[in-house]
């Protein structure tokens, strides 16, 4: 027999393969280790990168602690130059500034009054010295007869004048008078009469034509421009 199948002989050998199993278990393992470390790095990495939050811290506040015999410190009152100042503002217009003085107790102030209007009166009208009454005695239809009584209330003898004017429309004309002269304004008849002693009465007339019919009335009758009276 030869020697290579004599040692053969002598016990059981190992395959030739078997030879690489242990190697390959520890590369495996050394890969492994890698693998977890660079995990674990890439991780401490991450968080380093992450922004820290701050926990919140709770707020205690300690209540205040009475303290028996300890009086409060006095308030300081208030000095005359923390007071407001008695100048008013500046006013200002139109950029232009304009400190208004300002006004004290003694400032007199004058209040300007209207005056008042005096009343103007009228003096009282006089009692007519002369007093006539108009009336018309008899009429027609183409004239009539009037006549004015005058009466002298003053104290003294005096003359009188009459005036009596009519409606143009009615067409009055005068022809005879007595007790009195006549002349005429226009539409207007004037009787002026003589000397009248105090008291006493003169009835002055006239007769009339008219171009109307029925009774007629004078417009206007006045004795020393005071209105007369119609009966």
């Amino acid at each position: 027999m030869s020697p290579r199948l004599t040692s053969r002989a002598k016990g059981p050998q190992l395959p030739d393969k078997q030879t690489t199993v242990f190697p390959l278990r520890r590369y495996g393992f050394v890969a492994g280790a890698v693998t977890i470390l660079v995990i674990l790095v890439s991780w401490v990495a991450v968080r380093a990168v992450e922004p820290v939050q701050a926990t919140p811290v709770p707020l205690m506040i300690q209540p205040p602690i009475p303290f028996a015999g300890v009086e409060p410190p006095p308030i300081p009152s208030a000095r005359a130059s923390d007071a407001p100042s008695a100048t008013p503002p500046a006013v200002v217009v139109l950029g232009v500034s304009r400190s208004p003085k300002p006004t004290t107790a003694r400032t007199r102030i004058t209040a300007t009054t209207k005056p008042t209007p005096r009343r103007t009166t009228s003096p009282p009208i006089p009692a007519a010295a002369v007093s006539g009454l108009y009336t018309v005695g008899a009429s027609w239809d183409r004239g009539f007869i009037g006549s004015v009584e005058v009466t002298n209330k003053s104290g003294t003898a005096r003359t009188w004048t009459v005036k009596l004017t009519f409606d143009p429309s009615a067409g009055v004309g005068i022809g005879n008078t007595w007790n009195a002269q006549l002349s005429r304004q226009g539409n207007t008849f004037v009787f002026t009469g003589g000397q009248l002693a105090p008291g006493s009465k003169v009835s002055m007339g006239f007769e009339a034509s008219k171009q109307v019919s029925g009774k007629i009335q004078p417009a206007t009758c006045t004795i020393d421009g005071a209105p007369c009276q119609r009966g």
